[in-house]
């Protein structure tokens, strides 16, 4: 039987990606809060080893004064929508725009994954949590080590010594499979 076809290899990726992302939830569902304190917590780390929590926090004023303002003002403009519509102001629909900065969110975004991942590692289920993702993380690779000959499956378990890789659980059970004949 001829090895599987990049596209079955894709398929089986996706369909173990979901099986760990369902076990995912299962563990947080252990700690229903513990993704979301996470993430807050990861969030205020990030600033605050930025540098940027007072600065955070100026903006959040500035914003929830922003955000009066701006209510104020619709508010305003669908009244005068309204008068000169001539129906009552409830009618008229309200509409929001956002705008972003792009490179602030992505350096806060980023540093704040590496401290989701320190606060994950902190508890038990974060740690299982943990791993489950990096199991996801290294599907492909896991397929295909697990659908290769030997000699790839070798070479792979070189490069690993070599740059000094561990291996997940899911790669050592492939590296163990035994090719099948061709």
């Amino acid at each position: 039987m001829p090895g599987l076809t990049v596209t079955e290899k894709e398929h089986w990726k996706d369909r173990i990606g979901k099986r760990i992302d369902k076990k995912i939830e299962v563990v947080s569902a252990e700690d229903p809060n513990l993704l979301d304190r996470v993430h807050r917590e990861a969030r205020e780390r990030a600033l605050a080893s930025l540098g940027l929590s007072k600065m955070q926090q100026e903006l959040d004023e500035v914003e929830q004064q922003k955000s009066a303002l701006e209510k104020r003002e619709r508010q305003i403009e669908r009244a005068m929508l309204a008068h000169v519509r001539g129906v009552p102001v409830e009618d008229i629909d309200d509409y929001h725009s956002y705008r972003y900065d792009h490179e602030v969110d992505s350096a806060v975004n980023r540093r704040q994954a590496v401290h989701e991942d320190e606060l994950l590692a902190e508890s038990e289920n974060g740690q299982r949590i943990l791993q489950l993702r990096e199991e996801k993380d290294n599907l492909l690779d896991t397929v295909w080590l697990a659908t290769s000959p030997k000699q790839i499956k070798e070479l792979w378990s070189k490069v690993a010594d070599l740059l000094g890789d561990d291996q997940t659980q899911l790669q050592r059970d492939a590296l163990a499979i035994v090719p099948a004949e061709e």
